[in-house]
């Protein structure tokens, strides 16, 4: 999916990820390989992840994993840059580092409470569908608007790099699918008359996407330092109840504004 279209981005992504990953891949010569970039951010988002259970339980060694999982986030976004269409979506290594933050700050939140194991497996669910929605919104838009799919070409040879894609919201693709309703597959409206009614409901959906939940991460990471109960619970109810809440409500406006596509005249 091509980068410069604002409706299709997670808000984060647009106005901080991107542009920082940019600014970084201007100034290293030769670009780094996809590979590279894997490696790179597989050794420093679990080496956040591993410096958030060694981090003291109150104090500023709580920046190191942040930061860590923030220059993870980068390291990922010019991965996808370098990739280009190739590797439009987060894949596996992002679920895989954030899942490994979930896990680690909640055995220092709360090891022992079965409350909180819950609303953090809750959360980590609800997290996998919600960027699968918004993955699954992006597709559709771009297929009723005229751009073309998501989908990358099979790796032609096992990479590191493939392994950091395939899964990610495909693994609730499914789900995604069930809760949008069946897909127009009469003929194509106009490009233009689609995208006045698909837009809102996309823009709507850019809290839902990965870089949201990234954020979330890095940001609770760090708060930690000043109280890590109430930043981990603060971050676990935001996704698993304030945006599943704020899904539901994107579900519902597409399904409106796709039922009124259907009634357009075709191209």
């Amino acid at each position: 999916m091509a980068d410069d279209d604002p409706i299709t981005e997670g808000t984060l992504d647009r106005h901080l990820h991107r542009p920082l990953a940019a600014w970084v891949l201007e100034r290293v010569r030769p670009a780094p390989s996809v590979e590279l970039l894997t490696l790179a951010g597989l050794v420093v988002g679990l080496t956040g992840a591993v410096a958030v259970l060694l981090a003291a339980p109150s104090g500023v060694d709580w920046i190191f994993p942040a930061w860590l999982l923030f220059a993870f986030t980068i390291a990922s976004r010019c991965r996808r840059l370098v990739a280009g269409a190739a590797e439009a979506e987060a894949g596996t290594l992002e679920f895989a580092i954030g899942a490994a933050f979930w896990v680690a700050l909640t055995l220092r939140a709360a090891p022992a409470n079965a409350w909180a194991c819950t609303l953090a497996s809750v959360a980590l669910v609800s997290a996998l569908i919600q960027v699968g929605l918004h993955a699954e919104l992006r597709r559709r838009f771009r297929d009723l608007t005229g751009g073309g799919g998501d989908a990358a070409p099979p790796s032609p040879r096992p990479s590191v790099a493939a392994l950091s894609r395939g899964l990610g919201p495909a693994v609730f693709h499914d789900i995604a699918a069930a809760l949008l309703g069946p897909e127009h597959t009469g003929p194509r409206p106009t490009a233009g008359a689609a995208r006045s009614l698909l837009a809102p409901p996309l823009r709507m959906a850019a809290p839902l996407s990965h870089d949201t939940h990234l954020a979330l991460l890095y940001v609770a990471t760090a708060a930690a330092a000043l109280r890590l109960d109430l930043s981990f619970w603060t971050a676990a109810l935001a996704v698993a109840l304030g945006l599943n809440v704020w899904a539901l409500l994107v579900v519902s406006a597409w399904r409106r504004a796709e039922a009124l596509v259907r009634r357009l005249p075709p191209a």
